[in-house]
C-alpha cells in the first residue's frame, strides 16, 4: 500500500528545531565573544576607528580581506551592546566604531575591572566549553582531577574582579544597617581569599582590626590585595579549617572570641564540622554571616539552567575533597533549610535571610525560592546573618 503524501506526525517538529537554534546561537555568540577577546577588539576601538581603518587593522591580524564578514561581525558586537557605530554628521556616509562604555569598563584589559587575562570570569567559560565538546571523554571516566590548593588560589585571582564589580559593594551596604556588624572590633573573614571582604569591613569600624583566614598558599595571594586596598589594621591567619581549629587564631586582642565573622561562598562553612569551628571562635552576642549559593533555592524558571551547572560541576574532581552531585556543594553540606534549623539548635538567633539575586529579604516569607530577572554563574546565593545568643 502506497503511503500518503498528506499524513503528518500528531506532533509538529518545531519544539526540536527551536532546541537546536537556540543552541547554535548560543554557540555563535560564544565563540564571537571569545574571538572579540582574543584580538582585543575593546582596547582597538577605545578611540573611534572608522570601518576602513578597520579593514587594514583586519588584514594585519592575517585574515584573508572579506568586507561582509566583518561588517556583519560588527554589527553583531553593536546588537550585543560591546561597540557603538555611528555617523558623525548627518552629510557623511562614514562610519564610525567605538567600544560602549560598559565593554570599556569590564572588556577593555586596561580598566581595573576587566580582569582579562588568563584566571578571567569572562575566560573560564573557555576552558568549560572544551570539556562539552569533549564530552564522551567526560563520561568515560576521563575527567580532570583538580588539586585543591592550585585551585582554590586561581580562584582568588579569578573572584576579585567579580567581587569589585558591584557585588562587594552591595555586600556591605546591605550589612551595614546591622548595628553589631558597624560596631565589631574583632573581625574573621573565613575563607577569605583575596580579603576584600574583610578590608571592607574593617572600613565600617576605625577602631576594628581583621583576620582573614584562609590556607596558607591562599593567604600569599591574599597578602598582595591587602597591600594593595588594606591597611595595618588587616592581617592574614593561615589555617585549614578541616584540619585544625578557628580558635587558634585568637590572640590577646580578642581573646573572648570574634564579634563578627564572615565567609564568602565557601562550600566548608555549610558543614556542621566547619560551623562548630566557628561558633567556637565567636564572642558571645558575635554575628555569623555567611553569603552561600543554596542551589534547591533557585526557583523553577531557572532548573534547566541549574541541571548545566550541576553538569559542569561533576565535570571534573577533587584530590580529596568529596563533592555532591549539585553545583557548589561538597559531602556534608547542609541544604538552606537544614542550615538554618542547625543555627537555631546550635544557639545562633536568625537575624535575617537576604536573597542576593534579587536584593531583598526572604526571611519571613513561605518559601525562600527567588527567579532573578538575570541568570548569573551564582544563582541561589543567599546572606544568611545570624547572632550567638548562647
Amino acid at each position: 500500500m502506497s503511503k500518503n503524501v498528506m499524513e503528518c506526525p500528531k506532533l509538529g517538529p518545531e519544539h526540536i528545531e527551536n532546541l537546536f537554534e537556540e543552541a547554535y546561537l548560543g554557540l555563535r555568540k560564544f565563540y564571537l565573544m571569545e574571538f572579540s577577546l582574543k584580538y582585543n577588539i575593546y582596547e582597538l576601538l577605545e578611540e573611534p576607528k572608522t570601518f576602513e581603518q578597520l579593514k587594514i587593522w583586519f588584514e594585519e591580524q592575517g585574515f584573508k580581506p572579506n568586507d561582509n564578514l566583518l561588517l556583519n561581525l560588527l554589527d553583531a558586537l553593536v546588537q550585543f551592546g560591546l561597540i557603538n557605530r555611528y555617523n558623525r554628521s548627518h552629510n557623511s556616509a562614514e562610519t564610525y566604531y567605538e567600544t560602549s562604555e560598559i565593554a570599556n569598563i569590564y572588556l577593555n584589559p586596561k580598566s581595573e575591572f576587566s580582569g582579562i587575562d588568563s584566571v578571567s570570569p569572562l575566560l573560564t567559560y573557555k576552558g568549560r566549553a572544551k570539556k562539552w565538546i569533549n564530552l564522551e571523554d567526560t563520561f568515560m571516566g576521563k575527567e580532570p582531577k583538580l588539586k585543591e590548593k592550585s585551585f582554590f588560589s586561581e580562584a582568588v585571582r579569578r573572584m576579585v574582579t567579580d567581587c569589585r564589580s558591584r557585588k562587594l559593594k552591595a555586600t556591605i551596604d546591605y550589612l551595614s544597617q546591622f548595628e553589631e556588624v558597624k560596631n565589631a572590633k574583632s573581625i574573621l573573614d573565613v575563607a577569605g581569599g583575596h580579603g576584600l571582604y574583610g578590608i571592607a569591613l574593617s572600613y565600617l569600624n576605625e577602631d576594628s582590626k581583621c583576620k582573614i583566614f584562609d590556607l596558607p598558599k591562599v593567604c600569599e595571594e591574599t597578602e598582595k590585595y591587602i597591600e594593595e586596598y588594606g591597611s595595618d589594621r588587616v592581617t592574614t591567619a593561615p589555617g585549614d579549617y578541616y584540619k585544625g581549629t578557628i580558635v587558634e587564631t585568637l590572640d590577646d586582642s580578642n581573646s573572648k572570641g570574634y564579634d563578627l565573622v564572615f565567609t564568602s561562598h565557601s562550600p566548608g562553612c555549610k558543614s556542621i564540622e566547619v560551623i562548630d569551628k566557628i561558633y567556637d571562635a565567636m564572642a558571645p552576642n558575635g554575628v555569623f554571616v555567611n553569603k552561600q549559593i543554596f542551589s534547591e533555592g533557585i526557583g523553577d524558571e531557572y532548573k534547566l539552567r541549574q541541571s548545566f551547572e550541576n553538569i559542569d560541576w561533576n565535570m571534573f574532581s577533587f584530590s580529596s575533597l568529596g563533592k555532591e552531585g549539585a553545583s557548589n556543594t561538597f559531602k556534608n553540606d547542609l541544604t538552606l533549610d537544614g542550615y538554618i534549623s542547625y543555627m537555631k539548635e546550635k544557639g545562633f538567633e536568625l537575624l535575617d535571610i537576604y536573597s542576593f539575586d534579587e536584593r531583598r529579604s526572604v526571611k519571613n516569607e513561605v518559601s525562600y525560592k527567588c527567579n532573578p530577572k538575570i541568570m548569573n554563574n551564582q544563582m541561589g546565593s543567599y546572606i544568611i546573618v545570624t547572632k550567638k545568643i548562647r
